[in-house]
């Protein structure tokens, strides 16, 4: 892999030296969507692209990228956990892998099974199924930012489409697809609290939260209900729930093991603000800091364009992966709660509760030199949300490319360095890896993270969005 030029690191070192939602499906227009009967348009009344039986004009490529840049973006304004982005993202994507299959069917839909009966605009259709949803969730934020900047680029964007007979037709389409994934997620289980505060029955091993001293038994947890959102594809939440940890029958068993304390010194030796990490070990810890459903969506898009899919097939994968990446932190959260392992922090600081390891009550995770993360998330250590997600992604495009995935990527948190990779699952181990090197897993949490990543990828490429026979 490409380490970083000597101005990079010198750059890095210096700054590191300083250093649910509730929806409310859209109105809809007259039943019935839209099709080709009439494949021609004629007048000046639109600048819509037209359906037309072929589907296989460049345009509407520029349309899918378009409107999932724009998810990307109302995404990073939304400012709302992983799990919550994730579902936003799989909602909004797949909601444009349905309107692309309602106009021509070319793999089965998730959402909305409705097929066009009148010339449509597809970009129209596509523009108004993504803010439909977005909007939908934009307006539960607490924060307008990302309500206001989906607004201002659905009006912008239509504005540029035009008007006429397949305009309207097309934002009818839009509507009706946008209101079924509405429907479909209603009362998903996503809402609730961000945090509560909880007790711990404080045995070695036994969750602590985090924050303040990271030993106190009283604290909050974060989101403890994700575990029981309501899936997109699995068949329960618990389909691929992690082993015990270390193949411990208690936590208190787990930290006895031999692997454990492996893990504890690992940790504690590498993750640490002051650390005996390499320089790209810190780099590793760093590249992956952003989020995973924005880190993971430029690396698709990538492979997409390097592959040139075409916009149906462009739509699938996108969707795909935001799938998988829901689904795997609705896992994640599962298997947390299910558990109750203690994050490195809290062990380090409390030397296990074992006077043979020594604790060091100074010890603070390395994420802390980046003030905009700050220390470990309140939740617990086992199963690592970071690298199930990233596993998962990484399947899921899997799922839709074929022959090599070798690919270069730019960071979203350490501004022109890159890190080249010879397959997605290179890089998932990697962004795995990642969470080590930051100080909020212990290994064991990275690599059972990335193996449930993997059976989720695949169970959700395997299971939805197939391609349609004949076609």
């Amino acid at each position: 892999m490409r380490n970083r030029t000597a101005a990079a690191l010198a750059a890095l070192l210096m700054v590191l030296a300083g250093c649910g939602d509730s929806e409310t499906p859209s109105s809809t227009g007259p039943a019935g969507a839209v099709a080709p009967d009439n494949p021609a348009v004629t007048g000046d009344e639109t600048s819509a692209m037209v359906w037309h039986p072929e589907g296989k004009r460049a345009d509407l490529i520029e349309t899918v990228e378009t409107w999932n840049d724009n998810i990307e973006e109302f995404s990073r304004l939304a400012f709302v956990s992983p799990p919550a982005e994730a579902r936003m993202s799989a909602m909004a994507n797949t909601t444009v892998h349905d309107v692309m299959n309602a106009v021509d069917r070319r793999y089965e839909p998730y959402a909305y099974d409705g097929r066009v009966t009148q010339p449509v605009s597809v970009e129209a259709a596509v523009a108004t199924g993504a803010f439909d949803v977005l909007s939908s969730i934009g307006a539960g934020l607490p924060t307008p930012d990302a309500l206001e900047f989906i607004t201002k680029a659905y009006n912008d964007y239509m504005l540029s489409v035009g008007n006429g007979t397949e305009v309207t037709h097309g934002t009818q389409l839009g509507h009706e697809a946008a209101a079924a994934m509405l429907a479909n997620r209603a009362n998903d289980g996503s809402a609730g609290p961000p945090a509560v505060i909880f007790t711990s029955t404080g045995e070695p091993g036994k969750f602590r939260s985090p924050i303040g001293t990271a030993t106190a038994l009283t604290g909050p947890q974060a989101i403890p209900h994700w575990g029981g959102v309501k899936t997109f594809v699995l068949t329960s939440a618990a389909q691929f729930r992690a082993p015990p940890m270390y193949g411990a029958a208690t936590v208190e068993d787990a930290v006895k093991t031999p692997a454990y304390l492996a893990d504890y010194a690992e940790v504690k030796r590498l993750g640490g603000m002051v650390s005996e990490r390499t320089a790209e070990q810190t780099e590793i810890g760093f590249f992956w800091i952003e989020s995973t459903i924005q880190g993971w969506n430029r690396i698709a898009r990538h492979l997409a364009d390097k592959r040139h899919l075409d916009a149906w097939k462009l739509a699938r994968l996108l969707a795909h992966v935001a799938l998988a990446e829901a689904d795997a932190y609705i896992s994640t959260f599962d298997t947390k709660y299910h558990y109750n392992f203690w994050r490195p922090i809290t062990a380090i600081r409390l030397g296990n509760l074992d006077p043979s390891t020594p604790g060091d009550e100074t010890w603070q995770a390395a994420s802390m030199l980046v003030p905009a993360l700050g220390g470990t998330p309140p939740m617990p250590d086992y199963n690592s949300g970071h690298s199930i997600a990233g596993a998962s992604a990484a399947q899921a495009i899997l799922a839709n490319i074929e022959g090599g995935t070798a690919f270069t990527t730019e960071s979203g948190t350490l501004p022109g360095v890159t890190r080249s990779f010879h397959s997605v699952r290179e890089a998932a181990r990697e962004n795995a890896d990642s969470r080590i090197y930051i100080g909020f897993h212990f290994r064991h949490a990275t690599d059972k993270g990335v193996s449930a990543g993997e059976q989720v990828g695949r169970y959700v490429g395997d299971n939805s969005l197939q391609r349609v026979r004949g076609n």
